[in-house]
Parts: C-alpha cells; structure tokens; sequence
C-alpha cells in the first residue's frame, strides 16, 4: 500500500533554545499550536507501541530511526486495547510510502491524519537527537513548538 504525503508544506520545530529544525507536514495539518516536551526514541520496530503509549501523552516524540512507517498501521497500537495515539507530534527523517506488513490497515501518515496528529518528516533527526540527549544529559527538560508555514501551502 503506497499514501501519498504532502511535500511542500514546510513546517519545522523550534526549540526553546531557538534552535531550528526544518522539514514539511506529516499527517494532520494544525488548528492551534503544538508545544511540548520533546523526547526521542531509538525503538526501531515499536513505532506503533511508542506513538499509543500513555507515558508519550502530549510529547513531541522524535524518532532516531531514519525511515518509520514500513510496517505501515496494524492496529495493534500500545496493546491492552489501546490504538489512540497520545503523543502531541511526530519528528521524523524519511517517512515510508509503502507499507510491507500485510496487517496494515493504512499508512501511518494517513493515520496521523485520522486521528488528527501533526508530524514534519525530512528533519536532521541525527542532530535533533544529539541536542536533545546532551541537554537531558545536563538534566534539562528540553521543549519545543511544531511551528506550520501555511504560506507555503499548495
């Protein structure tokens, strides 16, 4: 199954350093701002799991992984049930187009787009993940805006 994500809506997240990490929208385009913790995950198969799981509520969840959304979207969710997706965001390098689990019910970006969840796909992940961990390593609690360019929007 191959979904089609929207390729010239800008969209970048913004730290509360003022550091910059620029990419283009995932998923469901926002009504109101996005602001939140930003924490990171080197999960490399559980992106389903991470993105349901209640501890994740309202982050903005970075994935180290270079490429999520091969599995595409199962349903399996956090298990016990829960499928709803709780983080506030997705930062991803490279979104897969085509889903290979043959359970995928969908892609995961239109997944997002259900469930109303904003994501920016094409960011530097590896930089945004040293950032991070460097500050929580210094045990700040780092915060960021998911910030849309709707200017750019064809």
């Amino acid at each position: 199954m191959t979904q089609p994500y929207n390729q010239r809506t800008r969209a970048k997240l913004v730290l509360d350093s003022g550091e910059e990490f620029p990419g283009f929208l995932l998923g469901a385009d926002p009504d109101a701002e996005i602001a939140g913790a930003v924490a990171f995950t080197t999960d490399m198969f559980g992106y389903e799991r991470e993105l349901c799981t209640p501890e994740r509520d309202g982050q903005i969840l970075v994935f180290a992984t270079p490429q999520i959304g091969n599995v595409g979207w199962t349903g399996e969710g956090a298990g016990e049930g829960r499928t709803d997706i709780t983080v506030g965001a997705v930062v991803i390098r490279d979104l897969s187009r085509l889903a290979s689990n043959q359970k995928a019910q969908r892609g995961l970006d239109a997944e997002l787009s259900a469930q109303g969840v904003t994501g920016i796909w094409g960011v530097d992940t590896r930089k945004l993940v040293r950032t991070v961990a460097a500050q929580q390593r210094e045990g700040k609690t780092v915060r960021g805006e998911v910030v849309v360019d709707k200017q750019d929007a064809k």
